[in-house]
Parts: structure tokens; sequence; C-alpha cells
């Protein structure tokens, strides 16, 4: 089982020991920032799981901060303040905020809300894998596994296999393809799928000359079979 990683945003440092204490009692990975921007800085070196940020930050607004980290991360969330006004509130939560904790604070409390949000992400992040034998797609990051060895694709490659994939083992139409990826408009020809499905097979394929992943169906089309023999 993975390692969740806390990033804790406050400038307290009597906040961040308490905070620190209780996540290292959880088995969590945790450090503490006690400026926005030394905490902007630390967002994309320590990739959180989940934050919890401080609303107010010396010099600095937490719901700024939290609407800035928004292009860089979809890590839950977690305010902490002494503020109970809910013009606050809501603002911190329409700004990219997923929960709101006001101080004193339990620190059970706050541990079980972090917990119950780290299972949130976790159980959608299962939901956007797709593991067929061998080969595992990843809506999220548009990304392909075979075993543990990642496979490049372009985002056309991706998008054939991942439809492919969500059909498997049903014969899909050269048509549908091309209408599904390329769309109706597409000043593109129709045979440009046979060049996808060639360059796919080179990537996925153990003998692109003799598919077993990605099959053709004379006269019907392309079938992603999911008992293939060929290994990762």
């Amino acid at each position: 089982m993975d390692t969740h990683k806390i990033m804790i945003v406050d400038d307290d440092p009597h906040i961040c020991e308490i905070v620190q204490v209780y996540c290292d009692r959880e088995g969590f990975v945790s450090t503490c920032s006690h400026s926005g921007s030394e905490a902007m800085e630390l967002l994309a070196s320590f990739e959180p799981d989940l934050i919890i940020l401080d609303i107010l930050l010396a010099n600095e607004n937490g719901i700024d901060w939290c609407r800035n980290a928004r292009n860089l991360t979809s890590a839950p969330i977690v305010f902490l303040s002494s503020q109970e006004e809910d013009e606050i509130k809501i603002s911190a939560l329409s700004y990219g905020g997923d929960d709101y904790v006001t101080k004193p604070f339990s620190p059970g409390v706050l541990m079980a809300k972090i917990k119950a949000h780290l299972r949130r992400v976790s159980t959608g992040r299962r939901e956007q894998l797709l593991e067929l034998p061998g080969l595992t797609l990843d809506f999220y990051t548009q990304s392909v596994n075979m075993g543990n060895i990642p496979i490049s694709l372009s985002k056309k490659e991706f998008s054939l296999l991942s439809y492919m994939a969500q059909n498997v083992n049903r014969v899909v139409s050269v048509d549908t393809l091309f209408q599904i990826i390329w769309g109706m408009e597409s000043l593109e020809d129709t045979r440009t799928v046979a060049v996808h499905i060639s360059n796919l097979r080179k990537k996925i394929e153990s003998d692109p000359a003799d598919p077993e992943r990605i099959i053709t169906v004379r006269g019907s089309g392309y079938m992603l079979v999911s008992n293939s023999t060929s290994q990762a």
C-alpha cells in the first residue's frame, strides 16, 4: 500500500508540529511550510496527496494561495481557520477547497477527515484504471503500461486503444473508430486508422506482423482481445 503524503501550510509552528505528530501516527509522510511562496515551490517537488492549509498566512491569503495551487495540483485541500463566518467558508470552498475545519480543532477529527478524502481520491483513481491481461490503461494520466513497463503513445494512439479497450473482445468498425477519434468533419482519410493501428501494434505486440492483441476481422474492423498470450 502506498504511503500518503500530506503537506501542511501554516505559519504557526505549534500547529504544524501537532498535525505532523498525528500524521506520523497514521503512517503518513508529512512536510510543513510556513509561507505561501515556500509552499508553492514545495508543491511541485513534494507532490502531496492532500494539503492542510491555514486560511490566514503571514502577509498572504490562504484562499488566494489555494486558487493558484489549483493550476498545479488536484490534491484535496483542507482549510484550517479560526474564522467561522459563512462567507469565508463559502469563498474557501468555492475557490478550490475541499473541506473547512475551524480552530481550535480536534486532531482526531482532522485525521478522520483526511482519511475520508484520501479514500475518496483512491476510489476515484481506481475507477480511472482499466486493466487487461498484461495491459493497464490510466485514463487520468492518459498513459499505458505493459506489466510495469510504460508505453509511449501519441494522443490518437491512446484514444484508439482506450476506445477498443472499453469495447474489449468486440469488433469495432473502421468507420466507427474514425468517427469517434477523428470526428465526422475531419479532413483525414479513413485509411489513417490502419496507419495508427499499425503503429499501436509496433508498441504493444510482441510480433506486430502476427498480432495477438489487436486483431483484424476482415470485412468488419478490428478487435482488442483480452485473452492475449503475449508477454509484457
